[in-house]
């Protein structure tokens, strides 16, 4: 980006009104001038193993979508320094977060990985049998129903209560007391 000359602005409503309104030397004065160092400074603060200049134009980018969003609902009685402080601080940290998280989504490759993923489905299964076989013995019938229904079948509970002729807030209190009697009648092993 070329450098212009100093931005100089009267007030933080100028400021971001010309930043609306994509003014390059509002902009420049954003992303390189005035608050580049508070920029920086909360990005290795949030995140510190992401570069920092990666950081900063992810926020611009940010900032900029939807024809400025983000920036249209800065509340003029703040300081734009301490409003940019926060947005940007908490941009950087979810951010980072979001990137450790995908990097836990990276396809399987390796076998050693491969074969811990075998043995937690395996196990994964073993206890999904295991429930299925405590709720088979679960008496009366619809205590095993309505946990069948709301855990296995993931049916709404609205729909459920009205099913089996009672308020949702009583089918909450059936379903922890059904779940406490399953625990300990039929998977003590699984129990803490």
């Amino acid at each position: 980006m070329k450098l212009f000359a100093k931005y100089r602005y009267i007030s933080d409503q100028q400021f971001v009104t010309d930043l609306l309104a994509n003014n390059e030397k509002a902009l420049e004065c954003l992303l390189y001038d005035r608050f580049r160092r508070l920029l920086r400074f909360n990005a290795m603060k949030a995140a510190p193993n992401v570069p920092v200049d990666d950081l900063v134009q992810e926020l611009y980018l940010y900032l900029s979508a939807d024809d400025w969003a983000r920036l249209r609902r800065y509340d003029s009685s703040l300081p734009f320094d301490r409003w940019l402080s926060v947005v940007s601080y908490r941009f950087f940290k979810d951010y980072s977060l979001r990137m450790i998280d995908s990097r836990r989504q990276i396809p399987i490759t390796h076998l050693e990985d491969q074969e811990l993923f075998n043995a937690g489905t395996t196990q994964m299964n073993h206890i999904m049998m295991d429930i299925q076989n405590g709720l088979a013995k679960l008496e009366p019938q619809r205590d095993r129903e309505i946990l069948t229904s709301l855990i296995l079948r993931d049916e709404e509970p609205q729909a459920v209560a009205e099913r089996f002729h009672v308020t949702v807030d009583n089918l909450y209190n059936i379903k922890r007391r059904a779940l406490a009697k399953l625990i300990q009648k039929h998977l003590k092993g699984y129990a803490n």
